[in-house]
């Protein structure tokens, strides 16, 4: 212990003495392992954390497939179906029904909204849902039953009602029913996020009555149910045995579509939350770690010379009687003493870094509200760094063989009697080269489409744009008028320069319904889109062919028309023109196609979006909203005050604006980019330093030599053409190891992992000439300082 202690002393005190040194090491590996430590985070989260949720590893969630004309899409589900599988005792062992829900709350001032789901009561016990307050739901308050009682989360409890606890057992009015407030979770119970990356705020029972036989024309989203399968029932022969009975119910219905047919499917729960985004989490490790290992090449450039400085040190400790483990125990004190600075720093760096990114990882990975500095990333990054100093300490020791030592002693120390070997030198080149051409590669290829999404034209103008969708209260009648009446109040507004009335923004179509040819033949699911005569002027999306919607005059005879994209035009109609032509939104329920608009994008956490889409005439309903362009920014109180003048039931359930709305679907697009720049940046500006390190200290080496080329009369140009040919060497090969390590990790994402990558010519282009540049770049810095000066003082040096 004492020899450790005394070689701990002598490593600080060294390494006082050299701040620049120390500094270069801290810094290098201080970023590495942050950027490694947040990454690891993310994975262990993501990927490896269990739910804490009992029999986790047995939860599945019930999901569906919809088959059309041989096409299975998922995503959408049918209600009563669902309720079959509920309802089901020979493969299911216990579910919980689910089906999205938010409503208003009535009795607030602000009448703030409530996200949550409808759920049956095994939710609770299932998922064992702890309770701050009050009880979970009874077995008499579940589907069919009509009870109206709600479960509040803390947060909503301590938001909307004061953190009163007197509020159990009473009453709320929740859009227009009133729910008895039974309970509230506990502050640390996180939902599992089947329905997406959002927080609950209530859970609702059931209060509507479901059946087998009911609701089959009805296709939505947010209807899954959390279920155990029986002992020695796969999921497999859940999906197989289920989707048969669910599609012989369906099938069985009179307006069935034909080419038609939905199943079952049943998706682990861990599967179902982390989705897509455990490819992104798996991609960013790699990246970290390829990151590090070019962290750690440069450093074994740094503590390579360092060993050659201490060469002559060692040699004395070798001739007073030191051993091979006691030289390793003096690098090795300095390596990890740096490396544990570097790791405290580090960690530091990350646990700011998340504090930072919290908000927007949230929209790329679930569970993020979990993302600390926790035990587990800590001790990633402690053995991390206690690796990283063993090998360091290693190659350094190793660069200056013990047998040798006491030859140094007679060394005169010039020329090029303590050296790094050429064979070492190249291999620390290619390797950082290879390393960074590698991550370069696999970044561009997530970078490229994420570029894409940030730069896509929508296809329509959403500058000064605004989206108001209003909530209609207790009203249940005359939605037409009242509609135009608030379309009048809103044009009146001194900001106001254009109003249309929809049902939904252009970025929210994402309701799909079923279309049909004039024989009633199914031609797909298509995205659709409600409306008015003045939508697509006032959202900058011009006619290619034809008009817009008839003025709709009386509610009673909305226009039989209907509009398209272009995609959708060219897929059915080919070259020929769509105007006049008959569709379907119905069986028996001709449309006649009036116009043209060409495509509009609308970027989501998917890689591809549906440019097929058609548009009805708006007709008002109990939920409608209106896109109005403004001169000036419009108060939210000036809006609510022109609901009111047209009825005191009016209020607004969403006011924002387009471009901001657009900002939000595009936040996750631009973290990937962000971040995958960071890495690019991080790797190419490590890779550059090490380079220029390596090759400086060989130009250095080769001063002598240059001296009497230059002396001779060799052109600077000639000796800088000379060595860069001979640096170059290793950079082409570290291009090619870059290839084939790209490729290696190409195929075992896509082979192995069954990872969405996709290669683009584009970034192979773009990749290997910056890489090349940069190593260029590299070289050219060191051999153009030393031919620079005077050749002489070479000689007089030597």
């Amino acid at each position: 212990m004492s020899i450790i202690k005394e070689e701990f002393k002598l490593a600080v005190s060294s390494l006082l003495r050299l701040p620049g040194f120390s500094l270069t090491v801290i810094s290098t590996l201080a970023v590495t392992l942050a950027a490694l430590a947040v990454v690891l985070n993310i994975n262990y989260l993501v990927l490896t954390k269990p739910l804490p949720y009992p029999n986790a590893d047995k939860l599945v969630v019930t999901d569906q497939s919809e088959t059309i004309n041989g096409e299975t899409q998922y995503g959408f589900q049918i209600l009563s179906a669902q309720y079959h599988i509920y309802k089901d005792e020979q493969y299911i062992e216990q579910m919980a029904l689910m089906s999205l829900y938010s409503a208003k709350l009535r009795d607030l001032p602000d009448t703030p909204y409530l996200d949550g789901v409808r759920v049956t009561p095994e939710y609770f016990t299932m998922l064992d849902v702890p309770m701050h307050l009050g009880r979970a739901f009874n077995q008499q308050e579940t589907i069919n039953d009509k009870q109206r009682v709600v479960v509040l989360s803390f947060e909503a409890w301590q938001t909307h009602f004061g953190a009163d606890p007197q509020v159990i057992g009473t009453y709320t009015t929740i859009a227009n029913d009133k729910y008895q407030i039974i309970g509230v979770t506990a502050s640390h119970f996180n939902a599992p996020e089947v329905f997406g990356n959002f927080s609950m705020h209530a859970w609702f029972s059931f209060d509507q009555e479901i059946s087998r036989t009911s609701s089959w024309g009805s296709i939505t989203g947010g209807v899954n149910g959390v279920a155990i399968l029986k002992n020695g029932v796969s999921i497999e022969q859940a999906n197989s045995a289920l989707s048969e009975q669910i599609n012989e119910l369906y099938q069985s219905r009179d307006d069935v579509a034909a080419n038609t047919a939905i199943g079952a499917r049943f998706v682990p729960i861990k599967q179902k939350i982390v989705a897509d985004s455990g490819e992104m989490a798996l991609l960013l490790l790699a990246g970290v770690i390829t990151l590090l290992f070019i962290a750690v090449t440069n450093i074994c450039n740094l503590f390579l010379s360092r060993a050659v400085q201490k060469k002559r040190v060692m040699a004395i400790q070798a001739a007073l009687g030191a051993k091979t483990h006691h030289i390793f125990l003096g690098m090795f004190s300095e390596a990890l003493l740096l490396s544990m600075l570097a790791c405290i720093f580090g960690l530091l760096i990350a646990g700011w870094s998340k504090v930072w990114l919290a908000s927007d990882l949230q929209y790329m990975f679930p569970r993020m509200q979990h993302l600390t500095l926790d035990l587990v990333t800590i001790s990633a990054s402690v053995v991390v760094s206690v690796f990283i100093s063993i090998v360091m300490a290693k190659l350094a020791s190793q660069q200056v063989p013990y047998k040798q030592l006491n030859q140094t002693l007679q060394s005169s120390g010039k020329g090029t009697g303590a050296q790094i070997s050429s064979l070492t030198r190249n291999v620390l080149v290619a390797l950082q080269v290879g390393l960074a051409t590698a991550l370069l590669l696999g970044a561009s290829t997530v970078l490229s489409p994420a570029i894409n999404k940030l730069v896509k034209d929508v296809g329509f103008n959403a500058n000064n744009v605004n989206y108001l969708r209003v909530d209609t209260g207790n009203l249940n009648e005359g939605f037409h008028d009242v509609a135009q009446q608030v379309k009048s109040q809103l044009k009146s507004l001194p900001q106001v320069e254009g109003v249309a009335l929809t049902r939904a923004s252009p970025l929210q179509m994402g309701w799909e319904n079923y279309l049909y040819d004039e024989s009633n033949e199914m031609l797909g699911i298509v995205s659709v889109g409600f409306f008015d005569e003045n939508s697509f002027s006032l959202l900058g999306m011009p006619m290619l062919e034809g008009r817009s919607f008839s003025s709709l005059q009386d509610p009673e005879n909305t226009p039989q028309e209907i509009i398209i994209s272009k995609a959708l035009a060219e897929r059915l109609f080919k070259s020929e023109s769509a105007i006049g032509k008959t569709l379907q939104a119905a069986p028996n329920e001709p449309l006649t196609i009036v116009g043209v608009v060409d495509n509009v994008y609308v970027p989501d956490n998917r890689d591809s979006y549906a440019e097929e889409r058609y548009y009805l005439p708006f007709e008002a309903g109990a939920r409608f909203a209106f896109t109005f362009k403004s001169n000036s920014q419009v108060d939210r109180a000036q809006l609510l005050e022109a609901l009111k003048e047209v009825n005191p039931q009016l209020s607004i359930a969403y006011f924002e604006t387009l471009e901001n709305m657009l900002t939000t679907r595009l936040r996750a697009s631009k973290l990937i980019a962000i971040l995958t720049m960071s890495l690019i940046v991080l790797a190419l500006s490590l890779a550059a330093a090490g380079i220029y390190g390596v090759l400086s200290y060989s130009v250095q080496m080769r001063r002598y030599e240059l001296g009497i080329h230059l002396s001779l009369g060799a052109h600077t140009g000639q000796v800088i053409k000379m060595v860069l040919k001979q640096s170059m060497q290793p950079v082409v090969f570290g291009v090619l190891l870059g290839g084939v390590l790209a490729g290696i990790g190409y195929l075992i994402g896509t082979r192995l992992l069954a990872m969405q990558i996709t290669g683009e010519i584009s970034v192979l282009l773009l990749a290997i000439p910056i890489m090349v540049a940069i190593s260029v770049l590299a070289c050219y810095l060191p051999v153009r300082s030393v031919v620079s000066s005077d050749p002489l003082k070479a000689l007089r040096n030597e």
